[in-house]
């Protein structure tokens, strides 16, 4: 993909849609190719080195992958980076700055919990979705990978998780958005790529496809008109 541009990732589940997120996050190992960022071939992908490159990741399972419920929110927002010289040093947590640092994001994201110490599970879907959206976007990636964004979500929060994604399209920044909702993906997308039993089977200009075309290749029709 190319930066300001977000790209969409249509498939039926289980077709390989969690697998291609997970190794781009740098979880997953590719079993063929190599991961790229800004043009550097990532030799040994993990977690902690795809982030240091600017990659950040919003996983499908906000609960079991994203935030942690029993922890304060702070604490949630802050694990991914909880190393960071910003929030600990020497391996002693400085609780002020990540209390800060949630209170700032919480504001930001107009996230509607108590406070940054109230527990992660207290909180609705949409706040979740908008706690894990602040937690990424506070340091500025070079490229988001977000797995089905507004799944279980009401307008309101839909339209601000979009929002997002749209800003970092006009800042320079990449989005890959992998989505079950091929409503969404023509809303948002430049280009949708079609997975179908783990092989991508086409990348179309949104602009030049319709549902029918993609809804078609999802089904491991021929793919006609693809395009690079």
């Amino acid at each position: 993909m190319h930066g300001g541009e977000i790209l969409g990732i249509a498939g039926v589940s289980g077709n390989g849609q969690r697998e291609l997120a997970e190794v781009i996050a740098g979880i997953a190992t590719p079993g063929a190719g190599h991961v790229a960022v800004d043009g550097q071939v990532v030799k040994r992908p993990s977690p902690r080195v795809l982030q240091r490159l600017g990659v950040a990741s919003i996983p499908e399972d906000r609960i079991g992958a994203g935030l942690i419920t029993a922890l304060p929110l702070s604490d949630s927002m802050v694990l991914p980076r909880i190393g960071d010289r910003r929030f600990s040093r020497f391996g002693i947590l400085n609780r002020r700055a990540i209390r800060d640092f949630a209170s700032e994001q919480i504001a930001a994201f107009d996230i509607k919990a108590a406070g940054p110490e109230v527990r992660t599970g207290t909180l609705s879907g949409g706040n979740l979705q908008k706690a894990l959206l602040a937690r990424e976007l506070a340091f500025d990636p070079l490229v988001l990978v977000v797995a089905q964004p507004t799944r279980g979500l009401d307008v309101a929060a839909r339209e601000f998780v979009h929002r997002q994604f749209l800003d970092m399209r006009t800042r320079g920044r990449g989005v890959v958005v992998i989505s079950e909702d091929l409503e969404e993906l023509f809303e948002i997308s430049d280009r949708i790529a079609v997975v179908y039993e783990g092989r991508v089977l086409a990348v179309l200009d949104t602009a030049e496809t319709s549902v029918a075309q993609v809804g078609l290749l999802m089904a491991g029709g021929a793919a006609g008109g693809m395009a690079a």
